[in-house]
């Protein structure tokens, strides 16, 4: 499987060449706003709550202690980001936040829990991914990405739709019925698909889909 791109120059540095400090960065109060609440400077060493303090994590410093978790939206079609995902990871960064982790991303079509899930198994994901960790960089925001394999929770349908087509997702309804896979053949409760045991030949597979999901998200410039 190809991990080539097109893509120019280390998208990493379009973080670190912006300018301005972007919304919800840490800006000391003014004197009259420390008389409002703040806390006291002989308290602590900056008059910022610490919620709104920059965090430094290894190599990366988060402009606040506010992030938004990974939330899986079922809102792809053969796991390519759209303008949904620009808007709804967008708005985090948008109103101040210092750290966005996009949903649980397959890092191999099998790998999703519902046919509608996020996907980074291929090189085609790429470019609408770093749009998005463009837009959240221009905004000073950091972000991240989960990446995924449902195992044997896998091949059910989004959960809105549960009540008009079941729990879980056929063949006919995009599903992988038939390549659930799990580390043993042991159902993951009464209503969900039996899978398939994973071999040794599939678990070194499963390491190797994750290694070029990662390889494919540090492209797209996630932090």
């Amino acid at each position: 499987m190809s991990t080539n791109s097109n893509f120019s120059g280390d998208p990493h540095d379009f973080y670190h060449d912006q300018r301005g400090l972007g919304p919800g960065s840490a800006v000391e109060p003014t004197a009259s706003e420390v008389k409002q609440g703040y806390t006291a400077q002989a308290a602590n060493p900056s008059p910022l709550p610490k919620l709104f303090q920059p965090l430094k994590i290894r190599g990366l410093t988060l402009k606040n202690r506010l992030a938004a978790s990974p939330m899986c939206m079922y809102s792809s079609q053969d796991g390519f980001a759209t303008d949904f995902h620009l808007v709804h990871i967008g708005q985090f960064a948008m109103r101040g936040l210092g750290l966005t982790i996009m949903e649980a991303s397959g890092v191999s079509p099998e790998g999703r829990i519902t046919p509608n899930c996020l996907g980074i198994w291929k090189d085609e994901h790429i470019a609408k991914l770093q749009q998005i960790v463009n837009f959240a960089h221009a905004n000073k925001s950091a972000i991240g990405i989960q990446l995924a394999h449902a195992g044997r929770k896998s091949s059910t349908i989004a959960p809105w739709l549960m009540k008009v087509h079941g729990r879980n997702a056929e063949s006919s309804a995009g599903g992988w019925p038939d390549n659930v896979l799990g580390p043993s053949a042991v159902a993951f409760d009464a209503d969900s698909w039996v899978p398939k045991e994973l071999s040794i030949e599939d678990i070194r597979r499963i390491q190797q889909d994750f290694a070029l999901a990662a390889i494919r998200a540090d492209k797209a410039g996630f932090d």
